[in-house]
């Protein structure tokens, strides 16, 4: 039976943040923006400063343990997370370890991520514009062997979602550029995926739309295209959250993690070998085409590659031999990963490793 999974509300245009994290007893924020929260907040509340231990934008199994222990010392009533997918993310999974005291992360990998009944509630305040993690059901966590692991479950789903933009405004170019492409391939996968959802393909379909009109003028630090990404960001998660990723980033976990590469970047990197991947077994990259102001499958590869450039993405051959020598057991892992079960096009793994190697080699 369809349905459209989203927190119990989602708030966004300026000035929803202040007032959205109000009847909070702790905010949970990155070191980037907790200067410009706390003077944003006057009521008395408990803060606790999250530092992630990755340099990809993800957290680490022990920062989640971490955080967890700091939480449970406070004992909230409710939790705000203010701050890019990492802060969020850590939180998400470390109210649901404290809401299931017999669990750990590798039970979640083996699992999944059962329905918590009460769990400590949570605002998930979004500081940057490519995560979708406000809305989404998923957290991902990096392994003690450097494998990123996208975890998906009900009980990951925030019970109220803040889009700000003015939280977004001081964004760095690179920030920006990383996060709004991790925002478009959200919205491309999902609307690509197999699951035929409506509402969330409507709102994948037109985060695409929106994400292509602006995301180089948010770049470029353009004010209103900032918000436009924000807002692209959201609907992309509405999408993703309802109707699954693709071979994209299953792919993008299990490079990410081990070559130290922000999530966004990777993506991007990978996002036009993608679609020329998946185009045989879908038409629906020609309704991407045409919100797109293209014609063809074939314009829209190329629309991202010159995106891509003009961001200073590089091609995925800048990764090295390592990578190269790597790719048999990349293909193998991503060829057992959940996401590949929704990919339009199914691969086993000597079809996606002969699949890596000609891209490698092409942008050589």
């Amino acid at each position: 039976m369809p349905k459209l999974y989203t927190p119990g509300r989602i708030l966004f245009g300026y000035g929803t943040f202040e007032h959205t994290i109000e009847d909070c007893d702790l905010i949970i924020v990155s070191p980037s923006v907790k200067t410009k929260i706390t003077q944003k907040i006057e009521n008395d509340v408990e803060f606790i400063e999250f530092k992630r231990s990755s340099k990809t934008g993800e957290p680490l199994e022990q920062d989640v343990y971490n955080l967890k222990d700091a939480i449970e010392r406070v004992k909230p009533g409710c939790v705000a997370a203010i701050g890019g997918g990492s802060v969020i993310d850590a939180t998400k999974l470390a109210l649901v370890l404290l809401s299931q005291r017999n669990i750990d992360l590798k039970t979640l990998y083996q699992k999944g991520v059962s329905f918590v009944e009460k769990k400590t509630r949570l605002i998930g305040v979004e500081t940057t514009s490519g995560t979708g993690t406000g809305i989404s059901a998923a957290a991902v966590v990096i392994d003690n062997d450097g494998v990123k692991h996208g975890l998906v479950g009900e009980a990951l789903i925030c019970d109220r979602a803040v889009y700000d933009p003015s939280l977004v405004m001081s964004m760095s170019k690179e920030t920006t550029a990383y996060s709004g492409m991790d925002a478009l391939t959200h919205a491309i996968e999902s609307y690509t995926s197999t699951i035929d959802n409506l509402p969330a393909d409507t709102m994948a379909l037109k985060a695409v739309e929106i994400a292509g009109e602006n995301i180089i003028k948010a770049v470029e630090g353009d004010k209103k295209s900032r918000e436009m990404m924000h807002y692209a960001n959201l609907m992309a998660a509405i999408g993703f959250a309802n109707s699954r990723l693709g071979i994209c980033h299953a792919l993008s976990h299990k490079i990410g993690g081990r070559f130290n590469i922000p999530h966004g970047k990777i993506n991007a990197m990978l996002l036009p070998h993608i679609i020329s991947f998946n185009a045989s077994a879908t038409s629906r990259y020609k309704d991407i085409a045409m919100v797109l102001g293209l014609k063809t499958t074939k314009d829209v590869v190329n629309w991202v590659k010159e995106v891509n450039e003009k961001l200073g993405i590089p091609p995925l051959s800048t990764l090295g031999e390592k990578f190269y020598e790597m790719i048999p057991q990349i293909a193998r892992e991503t060829e057992n990963d959940g996401l590949m079960k929704t990919n339009p096009r199914k691969a086993k793994a000597e079809e996606i490793e002969g699949f890596l190697k000609e891209t490698f080699e092409k942008d050589a």
